[in-house]
């Protein structure tokens, strides 16, 4: 794959609030992706905490999954036109109290990679021109055309929902070839939409910029920008160890009992190192196991119809016995009441 940036995937991650777009844009279509949420090991409580990440391989496999259900080769496109201040963390409520479009945008554009880890945001200045352009981090990426899509479709939709108008771009520019069918991107940029382009592109007229936001208030937008600025700073800082752990964790569970030696081959370090490093992080990898065994156990019991003995031993317990005790410890119930409560 090509990867000129050298960039592992399994170190990218996107925001909760990304993930929940995701979710609710499938949902409106008609597909259901809640019970491979938890397939991933993800749970609903985890996405409502602030700022947390989800891993890139588990948003490519929701992604791919939504693609591959509603059969939609728009999903990117009708992704886009679904957005809401919430699926924008912080910056969602900073933009739509700004004062105008150029204030808006000029969080916006810093604040893409706190999204999305896999895309990054640019702006160029052409005469009257302003030129939005993203760019994937990692190009050959499965279903970075519906990524880029629900993006650029999202931007011209929420810009003119804060601005309360209808204006449209000059143009649309997608790096992707054509599909056959071109009337949903008419019908939502409506103007030229160009493909095989060099750049994915949103080019606007800078006379844009200076349109008043409909719910513009200075206070609010004081208290919101100092959260996005917070949210940024936390985010550039931040390590991503905790989560490239918990990836791999979910993927050696498929085949047996992750150890720590084995996770920290996987991750090319020693495992002194790693454990060293988790406790620097006040984590330990004895919890991130459990962790994760404890979001495939809810799955597996609430969605499948394996015997409480093979979900036990698949997760790596000795005795059915020493799951019981962990399940109690997690939920004080049995696995068999657990199961027949939420199937209820």
């Amino acid at each position: 794959m090509n990867n000129p940036n050298n960039i592992r995937p399994g170190t990218l991650t996107v925001a909760s609030y990304w993930i929940e777009y995701l979710l609710d844009a499938a949902l409106h279509l008609g597909c259901d992706l809640s019970g491979d949420l938890l397939r991933l090991g993800i749970t609903e409580e985890q996405l409502e905490q602030p700022h947390a990440r989800v891993a890139l391989r588990t948003e490519q496999a929701l992604l791919q999954a939504a693609v591959s259900r509603t059969a939609d080769p728009c999903f990117g496109l009708h992704m886009g036109e679904m957005i809401r201040p919430r699926f924008m963390g912080e910056l969602g409520y900073a933009t739509m109290s700004s004062a105008n479009l150029r204030q808006a945008l000029e969080l916006t554009i810093p604040f893409q990679r706190v999204t999305n880890e896999l895309m990054t945001l640019d702006v160029e200045r052409e005469d009257n021109r302003l030129i939005l352009m993203w760019e994937a981090i990692l190009p050959d990426q499965p279903d970075n055309h519906h990524r880029v899509e629900a993006l650029c479709a999202g931007a011209v939709t929420f810009g003119r929902w804060i601005t309360g108008t209808s204006e449209n771009p000059e143009s649309v520019h997608f790096q992707h070839a054509a599909p056959e069918d071109l009337s949903e991107y008419q019908r939502i940029f409506r103007c030229p939409v160009h493909f095989n382009a060099p750049h994915n592109a949103v080019i606007l007229d800078k006379r844009l910029l200076d349109l008043p936001i409909r719910d513009a208030d200075p206070e609010v937008h004081r208290i919101m920008r100092q959260r996005v600025h917070q949210a940024m700073t936390q985010f550039m800082a931040r390590d991503n160890l905790l989560d490239q752990v918990r990836a791999e964790i979910q993927r050696q569970l498929l085949d047996g009992t992750p150890q720590l030696e084995s996770v920290a081959e996987a991750m090319n370090v020693k495992p002194w190192t790693l454990r060293r490093r988790l406790r620097a992080e006040e984590a330990d990898f004895t919890t991130l196991l459990d962790d994760e065994r404890k979001a495939l156990a809810t799955d597996w019991l609430i969605n499948s119809d394996r015997p409480v003995s093979q979900i036990a031993a698949d997760l790596g317990y000795s005795e059915q016995s020493a799951f019981n005790r962990a399940f109690r410890r997690w939920f004080a119930c049995t696995p068999v009441a657990y199961r027949q409560q939420h199937r209820g």
